[in-house]
């Protein structure tokens, strides 16, 4: 009775030591395939987050053309306005010169 005790109690041993086994093998599959899944998800977030980047790039970079038409129309208006401002006082400028020119030699 004793010897079959003993046996019973080792054969629970064993089979403890068995599920002990499963549970730590079951165990190291969880966790290998949470951290896969993890591993996906952080790329699957790269990937939303570089999509998002480039889409916000895309409409600053269409917002900064747009703003930019209207400043380069006013800066042309600008130049325009000196460069004849700039032709008219050349005109006046040379206009004076003759005067004196012609003054200084007598000849008028």
């Amino acid at each position: 009775m004793l010897a079959e005790v003993i046996k019973e109690i080792r054969e629970t041993e064993g089979k403890a030591e068995e599920i002990r086994r499963h549970a730590q093998a079951e165990a190291r599959q969880i966790i290998q395939e949470a951290e896969q899944k993890a591993a996906e998800l952080v790329r699957q977030g790269v990937a939303e987050g570089e999509a998002k980047r480039r889409e916000i790039f895309a409409v600053a970079e269409e917002e900064a053309r747009t703003a930019l038409v209207p400043v380069q129309e006013r800066a042309a208006a600008d130049v325009e306005q000196l460069r004849a401002g700039a032709r008219a006082k050349q005109e006046a400028a040379i206009k004076m010169v003759m005067e004196r020119i012609v003054r200084t030699n007598g000849h008028s």
